[in-house]
């Protein structure tokens, strides 16, 4: 899909990127992921959430002009959740039709995933968040579902009684999303993940955004996501593999192909940097920004 000259000046004016900056990132790394987004998408607003504990995020807010939230809890799990919920409300403050959660083993590649994104919300109203859900990228079998099902059964059968406020608002979004389709453990894969405006907007409006009892449950935040979404009529969708002309080129803690492939499929939201067969994420980076530098 070629992108119309005047959308393409335009790339970014609708997005707003949320970045978890947590305590064992590399600044020269966390500033390469920054670099990728100003370059494809220069007119979008970058939040940084400070979880370094070293002000890395402080830091790198004032040298690119970003804004900062302090991180509130450690950044996993059920933290991490609490923490992305601040950065989701501060982008409320200021209009946005697309919200990209980003970690900071992720980066830009391209400047088509804004329109592609809006199309596909624009086509489908009840589409709430998009990236990799149910398909890995091969497409073989289902993405994660295995593990996301134990972690939730595990917390329902064995921890959950220890905070009955706690199971009681996750057992009543869980009957709730159920009414909407959603299946034990449906979640987009955290570390790269695209959500609509009116999304967003929903989940803070309904109190699903930060609430106490959610981050007691310690389960991953996008388990967390995905269930809230789902219990206000939400649902999620793809947003990329080896075999389509969608954005995402994803995988939850390695790069899935080879960089140059991903580069000539055309794939412009890249998880995870940290390595591929002998490559290691310096290697990586180093051909994403030369690919940037030839453009």
């Amino acid at each position: 899909m070629s992108i119309d000259p005047e959308k393409r000046r335009n790339v970014g004016a609708d997005s707003v990127f949320v970045i978890p900056v947590g305590p064992k990132c590399r600044p020269d790394f966390v500033t390469d992921t920054i670099d990728s987004i100003r370059y494809f998408a220069p007119t979008a607003r970058i939040i940084l959430v400070d979880d370094s504990r070293r002000g890395l995020g402080i830091k790198l807010g004032e040298r690119y002009q970003l804004t900062v939230v302090e991180a509130r809890a450690r950044g996993v799990f059920g933290g991490l959740y609490l923490n992305l919920s601040d950065g989701f409300k501060e982008a409320l403050t200021r209009p946005f039709r697309i919200l990209v959660r980003l970690d900071t083993d992720a980066l830009i590649a391209g400047s088509d995933f804004e329109v592609k994104a809006i199309e596909l919300f624009d086509s489908d109203p009840h589409l709430g968040s998009l990236g990799s859900f149910r398909v890995g990228y091969d497409r073989i079998g289902v993405r994660n579902a295995g593990w996301a099902k134990r972690r939730i059964l595990l917390y329902l059968a064995v921890r959950a009684w220890t905070n009955p406020r706690a199971a009681h608002k996750f057992v009543g979004l869980l009957l709730r999303a159920r009414k909407h389709g959603y299946m034990l453990g449906d979640s987009i894969q955290g570390g790269a993940a695209i959500y609509r405006y009116e999304a967003v907007a929903a989940l803070d409006e309904n109190g699903l955004l930060g609430r106490a009892e959610l981050f007691r449950t310690g389960l991953q935040e996008d388990y967390i996501f995905g269930l809230c979404l789902y219990s206000i009529g939400y649902q999620l969708g793809e947003f990329g593999n080896r075999y389509d002309d969608l954005p995402m080129g994803v995988d939850w803690r390695t790069l899935p192909a080879a960089p140059q492939e991903l580069l000539e499929l055309g794939k412009s939201i890249i998880h995870s940097t940290k390595n591929f067969e002998t490559m290691d994420e310096q290697a990586i980076r180093n051909e994403f920004r030369s690919a940037r530098q030839e453009r």
